[in-house]
């Protein structure tokens, strides 16, 4: 009988702190900014930074995040992969900064057009509405967001 009652309870517990990681790995906040580090001969180089924050009473283990940039649902530039688990205490958060290298030039003229790949070649100012997706896995369950950002290159 008390052996039931043992698992009974290691059941429900178990049970309630995955309830738990599940519910903390929906509300984790990322935030993310952009800025250009160099526009080179291959393409633009940006720099950003990517804000997680835990705003739950649960530590997590948290995959290295992986950001793709998108215009117009085609992708223009994209992190690296880092195999690389990050632990997040509870009511914390943890900035990330990456380097994020664009398509080369041929492909920028395609998704932005001539024009304005031209404009930025030429140093004038110009404003991009991209699309950030943040990927990442939160103790084991896969978790992604999306961010609208107007980019000034």
């Amino acid at each position: 009988m008390l052996k039931w009652i043992a698992g009974g309870a290691a059941a429900f517990f178990a049970g309630r702190y995955l309830l738990r990681l599940q519910k903390a790995s929906k509300t984790i906040v990322t935030r993310t900014s952009l800025k250009v580090n160099r526009v080179g001969l291959s393409g633009i180089e940006l720099r950003a930074n990517v804000k997680l924050q835990n705003p739950n009473p649960v530590a997590l283990a948290i995959q290295f995040p992986f950001l793709n940039l998108t215009h117009k649902d085609i992708s223009i530039g994209s992190s690296t992969v880092k195999n690389e688990t990050i632990q997040l205490s509870e009511n914390s958060e943890k900035t990330f900064d990456m380097a994020i290298q664009s398509a080369g030039w041929l492909t920028l003229i395609q998704v932005l057009g001539a024009d304005i790949v031209q404009k930025i070649r030429s140093g004038q100012k110009v404003s991009l509405d991209l699309l950030a997706t943040t990927s990442t896995q939160i103790n084991g369950i896969p978790y992604e967001q999306q961010e609208s950002i107007k980019l000034t290159i």
